[in-house]
C-alpha cells in the first residue's frame, strides 16, 4: 500500500542546494502544469472520478489539490522574503480537496490556475539570490524550519507525486 501512497517516494531533502540544482528544479516546477492538462485532456466523468487506491482522492480532487496547495506555496515564497522565519500560511488543503466544489468543477478551472500559479512561482524563484534561496520559514505540519529551496523543492515533488498518483488511477 505505502507503493501506492507515494510513488515516487517521499519528499527528501537534497544533499545540497546549489545553483544547479536549484535551477533543475525550477525547470522541473515550469513544465508540470502541461504534464497535467496533458493526462487530462480527454478525460470524461467516469476517468476524473477514478482513484489511485480505495479511499483516496479522485483525479478531479487531485487537480484541484495541486492548484490549490501551490497557490498557497507561492503565498508562502513571498511571506518569508518580507518575513523571514516566521510561521508559514497554512491551509488545511486536503480538507478542500474534499469539499463539494472540488469534487464538481472542472478541472480546467485549476489547469489554469496551476499554469498561471506556477508561471508565477517560476518569475519568483529565477529572481532569488542565494541569500534569498536560503531564507527560511517555519512549517508548522513539518515542524520544521525549511530554506525556499528547499520549498521549491517540495513544490517540483508535489506535482511528481500526484502525476504518479493520475497516472496509477488511469492505469
Amino acid at each position: 500500500m505505502e507503493h501506492l501512497r507515494y510513488p515516487i517516494g517521499p519528499w527528501t531533502e537534497k544533499p545540497a542546494y546549489t545553483p544547479d540544482v536549484v535551477a533543475a528544479i525550477i525547470d522541473r516546477i515550469e513544465q508540470t502544469p502541461a504534464e497535467y492538462a496533458t493526462l487530462t485532456a480527454n478525460l470524461d466523468a467516469n476517468d476524473l472520478a477514478k482513484q489511485y487506491r480505495e479511499g483516496s482522492f479522485t483525479i478531479q480532487q487531485l487537480v484541484h489539490h495541486v492548484a490549490d496547495t501551490h497557490m498557497m506555496h507561492l503565498f508562502r515564497f513571498k511571506n518569508a522574503l518580507l518575513m523571514p522565519g516566521q510561521p508559514a500560511l497554512m491551509a488545511d488543503v486536503s480538507g478542500w480537496a474534499s469539499l463539494e466544489e472540488a469534487r464538481t468543477a472542472p478541472v480546467s478551472y485549476s489547469l489554469t490556475m496551476l499554469e498561471g500559479t506556477h508561471q508565477r512561482i517560476v518569475f519568483l524563484a529565477r529572481t532569488l539570490s542565494p541569500e534569498q534561496l536560503a531564507i527560511t520559514y517555519h512549517h508548522t505540519i513539518r515542524q520544521r524550519d525549511m530554506t525556499l529551496a528547499q520549498a521549491l523543492d517540495t513544490v517540483a515533488w508535489h506535482a511528481e507525486h500526484h502525476l504518479a498518483h493520475i497516472r496509477i488511477a488511469l492505469g
